[in-house]
């Protein structure tokens, strides 16, 4: 939940980091698309280009065109029955009158041609501003009057209006604005169909152009910002009626469904259809061919001109191919459309959900297998959505969700595992030398295994009459010469590599040859014995002249088969041994002689050739009915390794 937050958090506080990022990704998809044919939408031939490009510059004798080449052209497309021509032009000014009366009459002899009007678009109140009275005059008369449904003051607001000039727009069918805005990145993904400009609403180029085409007149638009827009009864020539639904933002944007690259659609040059008037027969082939009903678009796309920008599927892209693709978005009736809010809300907590039922039933390992693979499967899901059903999804930030979430989740493992780690390490200090706790800790399987019987060295120690002298010493006393004497003990113990079983009162159990294998357990058990009553006589020495008790101990050894692992119950479990042979170590260390070390007959035999050692008379141990032989091994006679 607090990725799940975070992230919010940044995408709110950081639109123009996630945004464009977000973007980015979906455009990927866009050029994955284009570049397979079996995903590519179908391009619909209605519209054609007219370009005004290298080609037709190499064509023509003079690359200096005026208005009666463009008269000519508009007139030699209206001769071939085109439906609607869209010229990607402002014709601001009046220029020769000649010429501007040529084209007038070309336009009005086509009757079909739109031209273009720039507005500068921004958000926020309508501002105020003072406009030359023709272009005044001429957009009061040129306004649409749509139904709006809902609140549209975060449409565009609109500004600085540069019209063709009143005459030429007047003569053919009517101004669409040229303006638009790109993302936050720079890049063209989406168009304003409508902006509102003094009170009312002008629409764009491609959206008048193919309202008109569709015979949709403004009174039939209804307009539902962040919704959608209804073309009401829209009918393709030959075609039924019926109602067009193209979502919108809140700002009334379309997002264009580009279908390609700008060489997909279909192209001709401008000179081409310039010099059809010198070939009648060639332009009824055209006409045939090509340009009866469709739409052309015309546009300046020579090298160097300043009209190309970035689209999803190229970085240099002729912009009046934004005008053809909006017009082939609608045709088709192929429109994108984004998850809300909502949706992606709902999306993102269910992902979030997984992960968390992740977290509780997954190890660490299963968590990071099984998030990657929810996150191939959203990834996954996001780019089928996009290429079989036209949804755009946010992939950024849920996947960012997910993948904090898992850094977060195995993080939290991590350092509770370290603190576990670290809190078991100290608890096996005190029972295994460090050598054999840096094994366990890199390989816990040693003593987390089952019980297992396994021949092993058992010694137990005691102090002689502690109880006696405990009596008469303070409890600050008796802790502190127990932590010297046990402190002093368990060194020795660890420096034979024995585990300490547990402490008994004043008495001591350790065993060898486990968890670490040791071939020689019973030799090593026996010289940690000696050194322990070495150094107890110069502790005794050393706690007389302190006035403390003479220390004084027991030792008993034994070898033989006992039971090693964790015992106990789930609250609470011990690492230790178990069986018949502890108990009889524990017999031999009761009789064992003051100072001395008392060994089975087992553990004589695997250490007789090693330490001096002298036969006991045989001893009765509780349990067993005979007699068993010991023998005391000799602690000042011994050289231990």
């Amino acid at each position: 939940m607090t990725c799940f937050l975070v992230v919010h958090f940044l995408s709110w506080l950081l639109p123009n980091v996630f945004e464009p990022w977000n973007a980015q990704t979906v455009d990927q998809l866009f050029a994955f698309r284009s570049n397979s044919r079996s995903l590519t939408p179908a391009y619909d031939t209605t519209i054609v280009h007219v370009d005004l490009g290298d080609n037709s510059i190499k064509q023509l004798p003079n690359f200096y065109l005026n208005r009666s080449h463009y008269a000519q052209v508009v007139r030699n497309l209206g001769e071939m029955g085109v439906a609607a021509q869209i010229w990607d032009y402002v014709f601001p000014a009046r220029s020769n009158r000649e010429e501007d009366s040529l084209f007038i009459n070309g336009t009005a002899f086509a009757r079909n041609v739109y031209y273009g009007l720039a507005f500068e678009l921004g958000a926020g109140p309508l501002p105020e501003e003072k406009t030359f009275p023709e272009i005044k005059e001429y957009l009061d008369q040129t306004k649409w009057n749509v139904k709006v449904e809902g609140d549209a003051s975060d449409f565009y607001a609109a500004s600085k209006a540069l019209i063709t000039f009143p005459e030429l727009a007047r003569a053919g069918a009517g101004l669409g604005y040229l303006s638009i805005r790109f993302d936050r990145d720079g890049v063209f993904r989406r168009v304003p169909l409508l902006v509102r400009y003094a009170g009312a609403f002008y629409p764009s180029f491609p959206f008048r152009c193919i309202c008109d085409y569709l015979n949709v007149p403004p009174e039939n638009i209804i307009v539902r910002p962040g919704k959608n827009v209804t073309l009401k009864n829209a009918k393709r020539p030959g075609g039924p009626p019926h109602d067009i639904v193209i979502p919108i933002d809140r700002n009334g944007n379309m997002i264009i469904n580009y279908i390609g690259s700008w060489e997909r659609m279909r192209h001709i040059d401008f000179a081409t259809v310039l010099t059809l008037s010198d070939d009648r027969d060639e332009m009824e082939t055209f006409s045939e061919s090509i340009f009866k009903g469709s739409i052309a678009v015309v546009s300046q796309t020579s090298t160097g001109s300043s009209d190309v920008g970035p689209v999803p599927t190229d970085n240099n892209f002729p912009l009046s191919g934004l005008h053809a693709n909006v017009l082939h978005t609608i045709l088709a009736e192929n429109f994108l459309t984004e998850f809300t809010d909502f949706q992606m809300l709902f999306v993102e907590l269910l992902l979030l959900v997984t992960v968390l039922v992740f977290a509780f039933t997954l190890s660490s390992r299963g968590l990071r297998y099984g998030t990657a693979l929810l996150l191939i499967g959203y990834l996954a899901g996001s780019a089928l959505l996009f290429l079989y059903a036209n949804v755009i999804v946010n992939i950024i930030r849920p996947s960012l969700m997910i993948v904090g979430s898992v850094f977060t989740i195995i993080a939290y493992r991590y350092i509770n595992e370290e603190k576990e780690k670290e809190s078991l390490r100290r608890s096996f200090e005190a029972y295994f030398p460090p050598s054999v706790v840096k094994r366990i800790m890199a390989n816990p399987e040693m003593i987390y295994a089952a019980g297992q019987k396994k021949e092993l060295t058992i010694m137990f120690s005691d102090i002689k009459s502690f109880t006696t002298y405990s009596s008469t010493m303070s409890p600050e006393s008796i802790q502190k010469s127990l932590d010297e004497y046990f402190g002093a003990m368990v060194d020795i113990v660890f420096k034979y590599e024995g585990t300490v079983d547990k402490f008994i009162g004043d008495g001591l159990m350790v065993f060898y040859g486990d968890p670490e294998p040791q071939p020689d357990h019973a030799l090593r058990c026996v010289k940690a014995a000696i050194e322990m009553q070495k150094k107890c006589r110069e502790l005794k020495a050393k706690w007389e002249v302190e006035g403390k008790f003479p220390l004084k101990i027991r030792i008993g050894i034994n070898t033989g088969p006992v039971v090693v692992g964790n015992m106990g119950s789930s609250r609470r479990l011990s690492y230790t041994v178990l069986g018949s042979d502890v108990n009889l170590t524990q017999r031999l260390e009761a009789n064992a002689p003051v100072e001395g070390i008392m060994i089975s007959a087992r553990t004589y035999e695997l250490v007789k050739d090693h330490v001096a050692t002298r036969l006991l008379e045989p001893i009765i141990v509780k349990g067993l009915d005979q007699p068993i032989p010991v023998y005391e091994v000799i602690v000042d006679a011994a050289t231990p390794a």
